[in-house]
């Protein structure tokens, strides 16, 4: 367990909650969700946060509980039948999940119900193929809920009804474009840019980019998307960790990809969602992990100069849980006495 952190109201829009879905969807799962998709995880946010999000807190969407995870949390009050006989509750004191953003949220939340082997992953399969009903079925099944089955039905329909009576998909979709793209997309700065390999890949798929639409959501939805994990070898947890937070950031300005620093508390993984050509993206990382690794043993000259080794193996996902930026920047205070 990580943390305990102030619980704060995180309440978003139909638009923004949809958004941060088809986000986290494409990277999760390389492809684009459906509407339906979309509107049955909408509808169960609404359920547990609340008609309009009135009641999400640090961006947890699915009032996740801590578990044995390492997650920060915040707490809150549950009502949960106190009896077999579902006529008596009674508020818990539980812990929840804190989220450092929207997207976090809802990558740990589409994680958890697609989790192969998961607890929740007959739920899943009702969200590929929807299916109100059997979706219930199996989230009670699971212990997602303790509430009457048939309520929780009742209300995972009024509000995919409401859903398919709003925007919020096609308004969703149609802003992807406005996304912030990074300038770089160098991985090679001594030869061919993958800027230019990835134009070149999406030639030969009669694929091109205009000025209206934006690189990133041609790269996104036409080039394959990969999973590149980095183990990270240093001589202690704290370096370890602030090199992973050195790593993420360089590898998502300067090449086009998403990535987050993951530990059971003890070993340090980066895991990088990058996409374009295998061959290409792979070697575009490695270079930039050495690249890194190299500038992070010059600026650490002062105290000896400390080594990182990483290995990488390319369409492989972390088991660990991503670091919080709390949990970061302790860790960076400690990494700063090094110097003192």
């Amino acid at each position: 367990m990580g943390e305990q952190v102030a619980k704060t109201t995180t309440q978003v829009s139909d638009e923004e909650m949809a958004q941060a879905v088809i986000s986290v969807w494409k990277r999760l799962f390389g492809t684009t969700p459906s509407k339906e998709q979309v509107y049955m995880i909408l509808a169960q946010n609404a359920i547990e946060t609340g008609p309009h999000r009135e009641s999400m807190h640090n961006y947890n969407v699915g009032n996740i509980i801590v578990g044995n995870s390492n997650w920060d949390y915040f707490l809150g009050g549950d009502w949960m039948y106190a009896d077999k006989s579902e006529t008596t509750k009674k508020q818990l004191v539980q812990h929840f999940r804190a989220y450092p953003s929207l997207e976090v949220g809802v990558e740990d939340y589409l994680k958890l119900l697609s989790s192969k082997g998961g607890r929740y992953a007959q739920a899943w399969q009702h969200i590929m193929n929807p299916d109100v009903r059997a979706y219930s079925k199996a989230l009670r099944a699971g212990g997602y809920y303790g509430a009457k089955e048939e309520q929780y039905t009742a209300g995972l329909l009024g509000n995919l009804s409401r859903f398919n009576k709003s925007k919020a998909y096609e308004s969703a979709v149609s802003k992807a474009p406005s996304e912030k793209v990074s300038p770089s997309l160098l991985a090679d700065r001594s030869s061919e840019g993958m800027e230019d390999v990835l134009e070149k890949f999406l030639q030969g798929l009669g694929l091109a980019a205009s000025e209206e639409v934006s690189l990133k959501r041609i790269y996104k939805e036409a080039l394959p998307n990969h999973d590149i994990l980095i183990q990270i070898a240093a001589p202690d947890y704290t370096s370890a960790i602030e090199f992973s937070r050195v790593l993420c950031t360089a590898l998502d300005e300067d090449l086009l990809s998403t990535s987050y620093p993951h530990t059971d508390g003890q070993l340090v993984e980066v895991e990088c969602s990058i996409a374009g050509p295998q061959k290409e993206c792979f070697d575009a990382v490695r270079q930039m992990t050495h690249a890194v690794a190299e500038t992070f043993k010059e600026a650490t000259s002062k105290v000896g100069g400390i080594v990182v080794k990483n290995n990488l193996f390319m369409n492989k996902k972390s088991s660990y849980q991503p670091i919080s930026p709390r949990t970061a920047g302790t860790n960076y205070r400690k990494f700063l006495l090094k110097f003192v």
